[in-house]
């Protein structure tokens, strides 16, 4: 999978933006401002998953699943992400896209593997 490039400045202003917060804080950010993303589904989706292994690359994130941080390479742990996310964005809860809704009994279930660990250079881990 290949990642978009994203500007720097740009880049600064999303960690300023999400810093500590969970993925549905960085995908609501992306949907509010646009940054400069077309408005089709993929391309949010990509763009989120640029930011996401770009933040990973750099030692900013990690991703955890049940207290315990996922296996695998960067490449790998984004293409997961990416294999499990909802086909269709109208699948997507609006207050958190983090979950989706069962059609059959309309319980929310949580579809993304794993959640944000944000990593400080004083060694601090925020778990989202």
């Amino acid at each position: 999978m290949k990642f978009m490039r994203i500007d720097d400045v740009q880049y600064g202003e999303i960690i300023e933006a999400i810093e500590g917060g969970g993925a549905h804080i960085l995908w609501n950010l992306i949907n509010r401002r646009k940054l400069g993303v077309s408005s089709s589904y993929e391309d949010r989706k990509f763009f989120f998953l640029s930011v996401m292994y770009r933040l990973m690359k750099e030692g900013r994130v990690k991703l955890a699943s049940d207290g315990k941080f996922l296996e695998g390479t960067i490449e790998e742990q984004v293409q997961r992400y990416s294999d499990l996310w909802p086909k269709d964005e109208a699948e997507l809860f609006d207050v958190d896209f983090q979950f989706i809704e069962d059609p059959v009994d309309g319980g929310l279930y949580y579809w993304v593997e794993g959640c944000f660990v944000w990593i400080y250079e004083d060694g601090f881990m925020e778990w989202t």
